[in-house]
C-alpha cells in the first residue's frame, strides 16, 4: 500500500512544508543528474538510437525544471502556494 493518502491532509506549519518539498526536489535532482543523464547519456554514445536520445533529452529537461523549481523555493518565490488558508 502507498503512503500517498489524498485523504489525508495534516497540518503543516509553511515552512514545514517548504522544508519537504525542498528535500523531494533534491532527492529528484539527485536521481536525474547521479542515475538517470549517466545511464541514458551511455547508451547514446554507445548506439544513437532516437529513443535513447530522446529519453535523454527528457530527463535533462527534468533536471533544469527541479534546479528551476528549487531555486524558487529557496528565494521564496513560491512561499504564496504554502501558506494557509
Amino acid at each position: 500500500m502507498p503512503l500517498f493518502n489524498p485523504a489525508h491532509r495534516p497540518a503543516l506549519a509553511p515552512q514545514d512544508a517548504v522544508a519537504a518539498v525542498h528535500d523531494f526536489l533534491q532527492r529528484c535532482q539527485h536521481w536525474a543528474a547521479e542515475i538517470e543523464i549517466p545511464k541514458r547519456l551511455q547508451r547514446v554514445e554507445e548506439d544513437l538510437q532516437t529513443e535513447d536520445a530522446a529519453k535523454l533529452h527528457a530527463w535533462v529537461a527534468y533536471l533544469r525544471f527541479t534546479e528551476h523549481a528549487l531555486g524558487e523555493l529557496e528565494a521564496g518565490k513560491l512561499d504564496h502556494w504554502f501558506q494557509e488558508g
